[in-house]
C-alpha cells in the first residue's frame, strides 16, 4: 500500500530590531532596557553612545557652593570667588543663592556682591545709639559722629584680702560728659568694706580719669579681711558709622531700646538721610529729647532657608512665612507703604518645613514634602496663595529643582517628579524599589542631571532624557552644586574639591570607560519556543576596544567577543546564545563605539 509522504513543517523565522532604553531597575522591564549602565548617553539617540567628555575648570580647597551669573560663582571656605577673584568673606558651609539687578544674594549670611560696582557688603544693617546719645524730634532722629560712652565689662572682677579698717571714697552716682569724657561724680562718702553695698561706686586700683568700679557683693572670710566683687566701668570714645553709608531713604527700620520715650519704639520708614540725621514721617513720634536707653535702629533681614528670584523680588520663607523683598531691593523686607513696590509677607497653616522654592513662569512655588504653595499676582496687594496637596521636593534635596522648556523636575520623596503647573507626573517607576535622598540636580537645557545618595549610601548621577523619556547612569559622581554658564553646564565634585565642565571632548579625559547590561530577554514567542541569534552592530573609533559577554538562565557572565582596533571602523558582532529560557547581555569598552543597532533573528519551534 502506497503511504503520504510525511509534510515536514517549515521552522518560521522572524526578524527584531531591538531599541535601546534606558536604565530599568524594576521587575516590569521590555527588551533594550537596561539593567545598569555606566558612561552612556541618550544624545545618539537612537544608537547608543557614550557620555560627553569633561574638562576641570578650577580646583578648590574646601568648596561648598557653586553659581553663575556673567562668571563662575564659587563659595570655597569662607571665600566668595567671583570668577578668579575673591570679592568676599562669608562662613562655610552651605549656601542659597540668587541674582536679583546686578546683586547677587547669599544666604544664610545675608550678604551680596554687586557685579557692577564691585561691592561686597551686608544686606541688613544696624546702629546701637547709647545712652544720651539718640535725639528725637517729632519725625527725625539724630545721632552724634562720635561720643564717650560709659561701657560695663561682663565678667565680674574681684579684689581679696582687703582688710576691715580699710577706708574707701564712696560715690553714689557718675555723669559723663558726652564731649570730652570727663567724669563727675557725686554723693561722697567713707566707707569700710563691711559697709559697702551694692551699687556703691569706687575707684581703687584703677584709671581714675577713665575708669570706675560698681560694687556687686562683699563677702567676709575666715580671718576678718573681705572679697569684693564689682563690675569695672570705662569710659572710652565711641565712633559711630555714617549714618549715610548704613540707611537709604526708603529702608524700613526697626527702632527697639527706647526706655525714656517707648512709645517710639516700633516699625517705620525712613524717608531721608543727612549725615547723622534720620528723617521719618511727620510727627510720626509722640515723645521728643534725649532717649537715655540703648536704641537700637535695624534694618532686619528674615533668616531664609531658601531663596529664589522672580519679577524683580527675592522671595524666600523663614519658619511658616513666606517673604518678598521691596521691588529691586534685596534691602529691604519690611517695608510696607501702601505701594506697589512694597515688601510682602504672608504665614501659612501647612504643616512641616519648606524644602525649596523656585520661580516657574510668572509664579513662585514654595514647596514642602507633601504640598505646594503658589503665589500669584504681580504686586502685593495682588498676591494670593493657593495651596495643592501633591508630592513636593524631599527634605535635603532643596538643590533639585532644575526647569527645563518650561517643565519643573525635582526630587519628591518617592522618586524625581515632572510639573507642567498641574500635577506632577512620577517619571522614575523606573527605579524600582530603589530609594534615593540628598539629591542636587542642575540641567544643560535640555537634559535633566541628578546626583543622588542610594540607600546603600552610594552616590550616582543620572541623566534624564525628557524628549525620549530615557533615564541613564553616568557614573558614581557625588556633585555637590551645579551651575549653568553660557551653555555649558558645571558640577562641582564633592570628593576632590573640582568644578567640572561637562559637554566637552575628549582632550583632558582620555578614553572612557563605558558598559551597559541588557535586561533579561527571553526565549519564549507567542507561548512557544524559540531559538535567537543577535547581530550588534558598532561604529568604533580609532585606539576604542569593545567586549560582549552573555549570560544564560542567570549563570555567571561569559566572554563571547573582544575586539580592538587602530583605525576607525565599523564592526558587526553575531550573538549566538545557548539553548536556554531566558538570557542576558553585558556590553563593555573603552573609547567611543556607538552602537547602532542589535538585531535579532528568532525560529519559532513547538510549543512549550
Amino acid at each position: 500500500m502506497k503511504l503520504p509522504y510525511m509534510q515536514t513543517a517549515v521552522r518560521k523565522s522572524s526578524k527584531q530590531i531591538i531599541s535601546f532604553y534606558g536604565v530599568n531597575y524594576s521587575q516590569n522591564t521590555r527588551e533594550g532596557e537596561f539593567l545598569e549602565s555606566y558612561g552612556l548617553s541618550s544624545m545618539k539617540f537612537p544608537c547608543l553612545s557614550q557620555r560627553e567628555g569633561r574638562k576641570i575648570a578650577g580646583s578648590y580647597q574646601h568648596p561648598t557652593g557653586l553659581y553663575a551669573r556673567g562668571k563662575l560663582c564659587v563659595v570655597d571656605g569662607t571665600d566668595f570667588i567671583y570668577g578668579d577673584e575673591v570679592v568676599g568673606q562669608v562662613s562655610e558651609g552651605e549656601k542659597h543663592i540668587a541674582t536679583i539687578n546686578t546683586k547677587i544674594v547669599i544666604f544664610p549670611d545675608k550678604v551680596f556682591y554687586d557685579t557692577d560696582t564691585k561691592e561686597f557688603g551686608n544686606l541688613s544693617a544696624s546702629c546701637s545709639g547709647f545712652s544720651g546719645d539718640v535725639v528725637f524730634t517729632s519725625n527725625t532722629i539724630t545721632v552724634p559722629a562720635q561720643s564717650y560712652i560709659d561701657s560695663a565689662q561682663t565678667e565680674e572682677g574681684k579684689m581679696i584680702s582687703i582688710p576691715a579698717g580699710m577706708s574707701f571714697t564712696v560715690y553714689t552716682g557718675v555723669t559723663v560728659n558726652k564731649a570730652n569724657g570727663q567724669m563727675t561724680f557725686s554723693g561722697e562718702t567713707e566707707k569700710t568694706p563691711g559697709n559697702l553695698i551694692k551699687g556703691d561706686i569706687i575707684q581703687q586700683g584703677c584709671d581714675v580719669e577713665t575708669e570706675y568700679m560698681v560694687i556687686q557683693n562683699t563677702v567676709e572670710s575666715e580671718d576678718g579681711s573681705y572679697q569684693i566683687d564689682y563690675i569695672l566701668h570705662e569710659i572710652s570714645l565711641h565712633q559711630y558709622p555714617s549714618l549715610e553709608e548704613l540707611f537709604s531713604a526708603g529702608d524700613g527700620v526697626e527702632l527697639s531700646g527706647c526706655t525714656s520715650f517707648p512709645d517710639n519704639n516700633g516699625s517705620h520708614i525712613i524717608r531721608s538721610v543727612d549725615g547723622q540725621k534720620l528723617t521719618f514721617d511727620k510727627d510720626i513720634f509722640s515723645q521728643t529729647g534725649t532717649e537715655k536707653g540703648t536704641v537700637l535702629i535695624e534694618r532686619k533681614i528674615p533668616d531664609l532657608s531658601c531663596i529664589c528670584e522672580c519679577d524683580n523680588r527675592i522671595w524666600g520663607a523663614e519658619g511658616t512665612t513666606i517673604y518678598a523683598s521691596a521691588l529691586g531691593d534685596p534691602k529691604n523686607f519690611f517695608v510696607y507703604d501702601g505701594l506697589s513696590t512694597d515688601s510682602y509677607a504672608v504665614a501659612v497653616g501647612t504643616d512641616g518645613d519648606f524644602t525649596g522654592c523656585i520661580s516657574y513662569s510668572s509664579t513662585v512655588l514654595f514647596w514642602k514634602e507633601n504640598c505646594l504653595h503658589k503665589v500669584l499676582g504681580s504686586y502685593p496687594a495682588q498676591y494670593e496663595i493657593y495651596t495643592y496637596t501633591i508630592p513636593g521636593i524631599q527634605k535635603g534635596s532643596e538643590k533639585s529643582a532644575s526647569v527645563i522648556n518650561e517643565t519643573l523636575f525635582y526630587k519628591g520623596r518617592n522618586g524625581v517628579y515632572a510639573y507642567a503647573g498641574g500635577t506632577p507626573e512620577l517619571i522614575s517607576e523606573c527605579f524600582g524599589t530603589k530609594q534615593f535622598e540628598n539629591a542636587v540636580a542642575g540641567s544643560d537645557g535640555s537634559r535633566y542631571y541628578i546626583s543622588m545618595q542610594g540607600d546603600d549610601g552610594q552616590w550616582n548621577l543620572y541623566v534624564y532624557d525628557p524628549m525620549r523619556g530615557i533615564w541613564l547612569r553616568e557614573d558614581n559622581t557625588h556633585a555637590a552644586d551645579f551651575a549653568q554658564l553660557d551653555g555649558i553646564l558645571y558640577y562641582l565634585d564633592a570628593d576632590n574639591g573640582k568644578v567640572v565642565m561637562t559637554g566637552q571632548d575628549y582632550s583632558e579625559e582620555g578614553k572612557i570607560q563605558w558598559s551597559a547590561t541588557l535586561c533579561q530577554m527571553d526565549e519564549i514567542v507567542h507561548g512557544r519556543k524559540g531559538y535567537s541569534k543577535l547581530y550588534l552592530r558598532a561604529d568604533m573609533e580609532a585606539g576604542a576596544w569593545i567586549k560582549v559577554e552573555i549570560s544564560a538562565d542567570n549563570a555567571p557572565f561569559y566572554q563571547i567577543y573582544a575586539g580592538h582596533n587602530e583605525r576607525a571602523k565599523t564592526i558587526q558582532i553575531p550573538i549566538l546564545p545557548t539553548r536556554c529560557d531566558n538570557f542576558r547581555i553585558r556590553l563593555s569598552g573603552q573609547g567611543i563605539c556607538i552602537i547602532k543597532s542589535l538585531v535579532r533573528e528568532f525560529s519559532i519551534g513547538s510549543e512549550v
